[in-house]
């Protein structure tokens, strides 16, 4: 009897497992069927040539390969934005991962053909205050915060630039405070406070050397150091349109792909390697392309 017993309650347990195991894909299954899908068509674009392969960068951009040009669709702007045109029936295309370079293959000829890419932003100046000569043909954009110690590493070679062609760069200061650093949006509303007296570019350099010391009583002393008159600095700095140029730097830099600080662009071109030797290497190429 007691094997039997055994037997019996062996042969249950292999019927109960196969059992639980319905009952959990089953279930499993109902919430998986019950899940929704909504979808919509938000905007169709009738293209100039027939498309053969897409590739997305993560810069929100696309990259359609077309018989006789890569057309360039922005995914914020929702239109085409730009064309590079190919001599060649390439037939797929694909991103590097530093989204650098276009990777294009030939079936025919088993060919692959690399793409160097660079994006030029059109970066305006707006309200931006300068800092060098204003007429100069190249423009150093910097997306700067005033606590942040690589910003201040920066500044130096930005100063160091304007030292070398004082006739060929100016320095335009796009503000961009980090919500980690307490006083950093203060110290920007101080200096475009000073710029209306023409202290900008002195006080940002005491504001970026002292970062460390930035808070409510050092960023007034800061500002008397530079030589400002602090009655109309005061009124100046409460001044509502100085909040709103904070602003407009932020939603520039948001639109050229700022993600962090410092951020530099040369004429609109991002600026990857900050050494003053390959900076004015850009430079110069800059200013060749004006002599042409």
């Amino acid at each position: 009897m007691p094997y039997l017993k055994f037997q019996h309650l062996k042969n249950s347990r292999k019927l109960f497992l196969p059992i639980i195991l319905i009952l959990f894909f089953s279930l499993f299954w109902v919430n998986t069927a019950l899940a929704e899908i909504e979808w919509e068509i938000t905007k169709t674009i009738t293209l100039d040539e027939t498309p053969k392969d897409i590739v997305n960068s993560k810069d929100d951009k696309a990259y359609i390969l077309c018989s006789k040009n890569i057309l360039i669709y922005s995914l914020k702007e929702n239109k085409i934005t730009g064309k590079v045109p190919v001599k060649k029936n390439f037939s797929q295309i694909a991103l590097s991962t530093d989204g650098e370079s276009l990777l294009l293959t030939e079936e025919k000829t088993k060919e692959l053909t690399i793409i160097k890419i660079t994006s030029i932003f059109d970066i305006e100046i707006g309200e931006s205050p300068i800092i060098g000569n204003k007429d100069a043909p190249v423009d150093m954009v910097a997306f700067l915060d005033y606590q942040c110690p690589y910003c201040a590493k920066i500044y130096p070679t930005l100063e160091e630039l304007l030292k070398k062609y004082p006739k060929e760069v100016k320095v335009v200061i796009k503000h961009y405070p980090l919500r980690m650093h307490k006083f950093a949006k203060k110290a920007s509303l101080a200096a475009l406070a000073a710029s209306k007296q023409d202290k900008y570019a002195d006080l940002t350099k005491i504001l970026i050397e002292n970062y460390r010391n930035l808070n409510d009583d050092t960023i007034k002393k800061y500002a008397q150091e530079s030589g400002v008159d602090m009655e109309k600095f005061e009124k100046a700095y409460n001044d509502a349109s100085l909040q709103k140029i904070i602003s407009q730097d932020m939603r520039t830099g948001g639109k050229v792909g700022v993600r962090g600080v410092p951020a530099l662009f040369l004429n609109g071109r991002r600026v990857k390697n900050r050494s003053v030797d390959a900076l004015s290497k850009m430079i110069e190429e800059e200013l060749k392309k004006g002599k042409k």
